[in-house]
């Protein structure tokens, strides 16, 4: 890396999105301004066309002329292939590349016109494989080489980040509180020795946020407007015009805000000839967000539970980060579980962390003032993502299908989420998966060893138990099969190697023999592809993905199913492109992921995870 290479994080947000960069004079981690107003940036997109997309305060003016061009949170999209919007289908990763674009576009004037030498990207610690590739696609789209990005869990960055100011020995224990505009997730993660950090247990509620309560605020002004002026009241609902209502909106919001600094803010209401100024106190807004705070609280001792933290002096630190923790009565009611913790702006740390892993961890970091501390020189010596702990994925051939949008039942390959060690004709074939996926292709993936119900491997594995010892990581179809219950294990057959986890082990599809008790009657009966599974053993991506049931879809559309024990967990869910219904299957006792496609609806999806004896 040359003098002149600067570096990039962007925490893409549910409700704003965040920056940070090596600064162009000092070369330390700053946080970068987004906006006129500070530090962040409204996440918010207006589709005008699929190649004309505006971002953030100019998106949400463009939408008071045409609101259903507008994407308030585009974030919520990841997880399906496409989005209908203004009269256009188009690619998830396409809003989300807008928004990456305008950072680099910003970015890059500080510093002289240069793109950065590599990008740090944040994620939900539950967010799948194929959900991170949607956001580095993105990246890629927006002008990104595909080689120069990283990837990190947005509690590990908020973690590293803590860890830059804080000495912790190793073993001990930290929380992170995220409570953003949209979301909130928690997270307890234990400081490894290697100056890494393992998440020992995570949740998160995707309907939680700042924007609850605005509209408790909201309820409130209504109350007051119908003692005080109910005409205006009625114009607000039913005549007001787009830009009126949003004008409100945004006095409500100030106010919030404000409450966290002083004891009273007021709020204007005014359109159709009428004018009201209200004030709210904050012992009025403590009691108006009382109840979600209540389910917050809620969240964050069941997370601790997972974790097994029981007492208070377990934690080092229980760190808030996000726009709606610096609401006091968040502190307040927090205290009882843990230290609280805030450093810098909340809303900008989880961007600053994860540049400042990275470059403390990358084999060819430059010298960054302050970088250092987060893990000094101790560096992991296997190859891994050091952000978090995930071995490179191996190199894959890949063939691109037909062109047309993603089929949502049709399994994916899994590109790595580690591209950072892969040179020469890797990076090549990297950029032309990309392109392809930027274009709408699908890439389908074949592994060498695969065989179809010919193959001695699968025949022998097909009526395997799962009497053996639990694997960690499956890397031959035998394993994989081996782990699967016997009930299931007999119903299949044409199995055949697919894919990588995302840790390198070995994705195997089945179809199921023809009869097959555990199938029978539970196949959607208008699909042209007959019910299959994709089968693997990952302990890594298992409990990432029991994690990722339990909080469930963006949309919360997706009914969850778990054993009594909580150790094992299902989503069960309808395709975004058709009728059918896939059940997605992890436990995190034996570590193994099952997926059913095109099942006829919910009900059969409970009745396949109860014949199999997945989840009875």
């Amino acid at each position: 890396m040359s003098s002149d290479d600067w570096f990039l994080s962007i925490d893409f947000g549910t409700s704003n999105t965040a920056a940070a960069h090596s600064g162009a004079l000092s070369g330390a981690i700053e946080s970068m301004s987004l906006s006129h107003a500070g530090n962040l940036m409204p996440s918010g997109v207006f589709v005008d066309a699929p190649d004309r997309i505006a971002v953030g305060e100019h998106a949400a003016n463009e939408a008071q002329r045409n609101p259903a061009a507008y994407i308030p949170a585009p974030k919520r999209l990841v997880g399906q292939p496409s989005v209908a919007v203004n009269g256009f289908m188009v690619p998830t990763s396409a809003p989300i590349a807008a928004v990456l674009r305008t950072v680099f576009s910003r970015s890059v004037a500080l510093h002289a016109g240069q793109m950065p030498a590599h990008l740090v990207l944040t994620h939900p610690e539950a967010w799948s494989p194929s959900q991170i590739r949607t956001l580095t696609v993105a990246a890629t789209v927006a002008g990104m080489r595909p080689d120069a990005i990283t990837t990190v869990s947005e509690p590990r960055a908020a973690a590293a980040h803590y860890a830059r100011g804080n000495r912790l020995a190793d073993g001990a224990k930290i929380a992170v509180f995220d409570f953003g505009g949209g979301t909130l997730d928690v997270a307890v993660l234990s400081k490894n020795a290697g100056g890494t950090f393992t998440v020992l247990a995570a949740r998160g509620d995707n309907g939680l946020g700042g924007k609850n309560f605005d509209a408790l605020i909201r309820q409130w002004v209504d109350e007051q407007l119908e003692a005080r002026n109910p005409d205006l009241l009625g114009y607000l609902r039913r005549d007001a015009p787009v830009g009126i209502r949003h004008q409100l909106d945004d006095s409500i919001r100030r106010a919030k805000e404000l409450l966290s600094e002083t004891p009273s803010a007021t709020i204007t209401a005014a359109g159709g000839g009428f004018h009201e100024t209200l004030q709210l106190t904050r012992d009025e807004f403590d009691e108006l967000i009382s109840a979600p705070i209540g389910v917050a609280l809620s969240l964050t001792r069941s997370t601790f539970a997972d974790a097994g933290i029981t007492r208070r002096d377990q934690l080092g630190a229980l760190y808030l980060t996000g726009g709606t923790s610096r609401i006091p009565l968040v502190h307040r009611a927090l205290q009882e579980l843990g230290p609280v913790a805030t450093l810098d702006d909340p809303k900008t740390v989880v961007a600053q962390g994860a540049l400042s892993s990275w470059m403390s961890s990358s084999p060819h970091r430059p010298h960054i003032p302050g970088a250092d501390s987060v893990m000094g020189d101790r560096f992991p010596t296997s190859p891994t993502d050091r952000l978090g702990g995930r071995p490179a994925a191996p190199t894959v051939p890949t063939t691109p299908a037909p062109q047309g949008w993603s089929d949502a039942d049709t399994p994916k390959a899994n590109p790595t989420a580690d591209r950072r060690r892969r040179r020469g004709p890797l990076i090549a074939a990297a950029a032309a998966v990309a392109v392809v996926v930027a274009a709408g292709a699908v890439a389908a993936v074949t592994l060498s060893g695969g065989g179809g119900d010919d193959s001695p491997q699968a025949q022998s594995s097909a009526s395997a138990t799962t009497s053996g010892p639990a694997v960690s990581l499956a890397t031959t179809q035998e394993q994989v099969l081996a782990a699967v219950p016997a009930t299931l294990a007999d119903s299949l057959t044409k199995c055949q190697n697919l894919s990588f986890t995302e840790n390198q082990g070995v994705e195997v599809r089945c179809d199921f023999k023809p009869g097959a008790s555990t199938i029978t009657g539970l196949a959607a009966t208008d699909s042209a592809v007959d019910p299959y599974v994709t089968v693997s053993v990952d302990e890594l991506a298992a409990r990432k993905a029991v994690v990722a049931n339990r909080q469930g879809n963006f949309d919360g559309t997706a009914t969850l199913v778990e054993n009594a024990a909580k150790t094992a967990s299902a989503s069960i869910e309808q395709s975004s492109s058709s009728k059918n219904y896939t059940v997605s299957y992890a436990d995190n006792t034996r570590f193994l992921m099952v997926k059913a496609w095109n099942l006829a609806g919910v009900e059969q999806g409970k009745t396949f995870l109860s014949r199999t004896g997945l989840i009875s």
